[in-house]
């Protein structure tokens, strides 16, 4: 069963658009002795080249704390997969000190942060427990994109730091206090949708953002009791065609801007009832009869769909195509001899 692990990971290497595809599986049994298979992300790595690809199969446990330091692309099969057991690709902390990079498709049971001089990174789809960074001396040109992000987001304070960081299309919860720090006037933070579920009424937003207008998002409150986008320090946050609703009895305050949908329900497709916190089977697109359709400053909806982008709710990364249905014809073979495995597989998304 561990080789049939690896001939699905073999599956998708011609879906990859790099130089070379390692594999990275620390499953019982493999078979690591293919000169690309191994069974640590640092191995892996190690034997890397810039513009490789890394894909780092699912398995019951995590890779740990992982450092890319080399210019690749960094795959995982989601984070909650349909087959495989639910099993994911999990790592702990990640640590970038290259550019160009990209990671997509992980479950990250920690934070993702680049450190000095690391620019063109792109972090989509992925699970982040503990937070996403861009707060190094020299970060530039950092995207989060299309990630359940928890806790909070981390900028520079240095105008000089921090430049070009793109936040669009993530869904944003478990805040923690002053959980978006330092945004400033290139920080496009555009298309999320925010739970402010802070529990203290001295919590605030924003610290110290810096010029920053944010638009076309989704602020929802479940527990805050001052049931407004505030901020500390910093100039007045400019909110532009966005929406705000609270799921308890609260008013939230306006927001601060122009089109914006203060106190307005979103009418999600499907969510439980007010519970606006990220499930596999919820659908955030907007019901008919939400005030959101088509009210984005671009004329496309507000919240994570805006600009028909695709949000996974399983975190499939673009690049692979994903496993709906195996069947195993000849379950029993003596050593030595063939598996007869049917797969069938969905092409994915085409952001």
């Amino acid at each position: 069963m561990k080789k049939f692990i690896l001939s699905m990971a073999l599956l998708v290497i011609s879906y990859t658009q790099a130089q070379n595809t390692l594999i990275v599986d620390r499953n019982v049994f493999i078979d690591d002795s293919p000169s690309h298979v191994y069974t640590t992300f640092s191995a892996a790595i190690a034997n890397a080249s810039n513009g490789d690809t890394i894909l780092i199969q699912p398995s019951g446990g995590s890779y740990g704390n992982i450092t890319i330091n080399k210019s690749i692309t960094v795959l995982g099969m989601g984070y909650a997969p349909e087959l495989n057991n639910g099993e994911t690709s999990q790592t702990g902390n990640i640590t970038v000190s290259a550019s160009n990079v990209k990671i997509a498709g992980l479950d990250v049971n920690g934070w993702v942060s680049p450190g000095n001089n690391v620019t063109n990174l792109l972090v989509e789809d992925c699970w982040l427990a503990s937070g996403a960074y861009a707060s190094a001396t020299g970060n530039a040109n950092i995207t989060y994109r299309g990630n359940v992000i928890r806790n909070l987001i981390y900028l520079n304070a240095s105008p000089t730091n921090s430049l070009n960081i793109t936040i669009t299309n993530n869904l944003i919860q478990n805040l923690v206090s002053s959980p978006f720090q330092y945004f400033n006037d290139t920080t496009i933070f555009n298309n999320n949708v925010i739970i402010g579920d802070q529990a203290l009424t001295g919590y605030v937003i924003f610290f110290a953002p810096n010029n920053l207008v944010c638009q076309n998002n989704i602020w929802l409150f479940t527990n805050n009791s001052l049931a407004q986008v505030d901020q500390n320090g910093g100039t007045p946050v400019i909110h532009n065609n966005s929406l705000t609703y609270h799921y308890g009895t609260p008013t939230i305050t306006a927001l601060n801007g122009t089109g914006n949908l203060d106190n307005q329900n979103p009418f999600f497709v499907n969510i439980p009832a007010n519970n606006p916190y990220w499930n596999v089977d919820n659908n955030y697109n907007l019901g008919n009869s939400s005030a959101g359709n088509d009210a984005g400053t671009d004329g496309n909806d507000v919240g994570i769909y805006n600009g028909y982008y695709d949000f996974d709710m399983r975190g499939y990364p673009t690049e692979l195509p994903y496993l709906t249905e195996m069947s195993i014809s000849n379950n029993m073979v003596p050593a030595g001899t063939s598996l007869n495995v049917n797969l069938k597989a969905n092409a994915n998304k085409t952001n």
